[in-house]
């Protein structure tokens, strides 16, 4: 009786190990998560996002911003927004590389774009609705695919926080490239949108798009733009919460830990129960 009384605490405090490994991160990730901004677009919320091209960005014609950006000139380049009551602030500075291979500040400027505008509408759009519906975002036609787990990962400073993602794929995009860099398009999934739920409205995670976009011209503060090839925009870091967390994310982060501990325990105690079945025997 008194080795089955120690098996059976044994187990239980084998099972409330496991439980609290299993649980402890994701109770971290659930406290950490109540204590950001609880909205995309609440007044407050800030985002930093880097933007960069592997492709080409061409120009109607010539000026300052298109001598550094233009002919793979474009390096990475920073888009700050905050949000505030109705509209948001784009804060955007574009960096060029000249041909003696030195970094430049091609431009900085402010966007206030307003919660109905476009540019408002592709970082943050109000409901992406059912799988298979159409939506406009990047002034271009987009099909949403649902959740997926690519590009989840937020960055919120302190910590990341693992959520799922909503994927939007650009149907029927203007100014598309032909061959070569048709061909790279295709294999870097461009015009691929990926969006990030909040508690009210989504907030863009990543993007890589190709072709012609009003949103991606104002973006590049220049409405001389014709056609981009394989711009990126990914989310570095923001202040605001995800409507739903990467349950099997956070608990798979110690699920081997359990495994090894539950083997090693299960072995333990059938040894133990042969060696007092023997003793009882003699």
């Amino acid at each position: 009786m008194k080795l089955k009384r120690f098996l059976i605490l044994l187990t239980s405090v084998l099972a409330i190990v496991s439980i609290i490994l299993l649980l402890s991160p994701l109770l971290e990730a659930y406290s950490l998560n109540s204590s950001l901004v609880d909205g995309a677009v609440c007044p407050g919320a800030t985002y930093s996002y880097e933007m960069n091209a592997l492709g080409p960005i061409n120009f109607y014609r010539n000026n300052s911003v298109s001598n550094l950006l233009g002919n793979l000139g474009f390096t990475t380049s920073y888009i700050n927004i905050t949000m505030e009551n109705g509209y948001a602030v784009f804060s955007v500075k574009l960096y060029g590389e000249s041909s003696e291979e030195n970094v430049t500040l091609a431009d900085s400027f402010i966007l206030k774009a307003g919660d109905h505008s476009r540019l408002f509408e592709s970082f943050f759009p109000s409901g992406l609705g059912m799988e298979g519906e159409f939506v406009n975002v990047f002034n271009n036609t987009g099909q949403y695919y649902g959740t997926v787990s690519s590009f989840s990962a937020v960055n919120v400073g302190t910590a990341t926080l693992y959520s799922t993602s909503q994927m939007v794929k650009l149907i029927n995009v203007p100014g598309q490239p032909s061959g070569y860099y048709e061909n790279l398009s295709r294999n870097f999934d461009a015009n691929t949108v990926y969006y990030i739920e909040s508690p009210s409205h989504s907030f863009l995670s990543y993007i890589v798009f190709t072709g012609n976009s009003t949103v991606f011209s104002a973006l590049l503060g220049s409405s001389a733009v014709s056609n981009v090839t394989l711009i990126y925009i990914s989310l570095e870091k923001t202040d605001v919460a995800v409507e739903t967390l990467n349950i099997s994310h956070y608990v798979m982060n110690y699920i081997a830990v359990v495994v090894i501990l539950w083997i090693l325990s299960v072995v333990y105690m059938v040894s133990l129960y042969r060696r007092v079945s023997l003793k009882q025997r003699r």
